[in-house]
């Protein structure tokens, strides 16, 4: 009885299926992708929720939405939040209104502002205005833990006026 052959490096220990192509692949060869990788996605395509990929459905597939997530939450980490207790204007660029985001049960809060800050950066906006962040107490018996939802609108600021202000505020 011949063994299955991996269809990278033709070692006959395949242990493995590639999770788009179907191919058997070693473990070696597999490229493995954790189930949280694509967490702030709010719907994960079916071909990037799978475990294990060959070398080849890896960098075609793969690879470039890895890439583009990681810009994509590179730039949420600099995305502006104004919260809708904010007194002082918002510099605004354009009257484009988008639709308000909703963020429903996050461990804590700064995760669900985080994840607000990425479905602007994902629209390519700078901010999130009008942010309410609130929690609720969840209580199982004797265990308790809090819930943290959100909302805001993507938006896009004056990032150069924004920094300038600071700056004058700070001397």
């Amino acid at each position: 009885m011949e063994s299955v052959r991996c269809i990278s490096c033709l070692r006959p220990r395949a242990s493995q299926k590639c999770g788009l192509c179907e191919g058997e692949i070693c473990r070696d060869c597999a490229q493995f992708l954790e189930a949280g990788t694509f967490s702030f996605l709010k719907s994960v395509p079916p071909e990037l929720s799978k475990t294990f990929y060959c070398n080849r459905c890896y960098d075609a597939h793969v690879g470039p939405a890895l890439d583009s997530y990681t810009e994509t939450l590179k730039r949420a980490k600099g995305v502006y939040v104004f919260f809708k207790t904010q007194r002082k204007p918002i510099p605004m660029v354009g009257q484009q209104k988008h639709e308000r985001v909703q963020v429903l049960s996050c461990p804590d809060r700064d995760e669900t502002i985080m994840r607000l800050a990425f479905s602007a950066a994902e629209l390519s906006l700078n901010a999130v205005i009008e942010v309410d962040v609130t929690c609720e107490k969840v209580r199982d018996e004797g265990y308790q833990k809090m819930n943290w939802r959100g909302s805001g609108v993507p938006a896009s600021v004056d990032a150069g006026k924004i920094e300038r202000n600071e700056l004058l505020r700070q001397n």
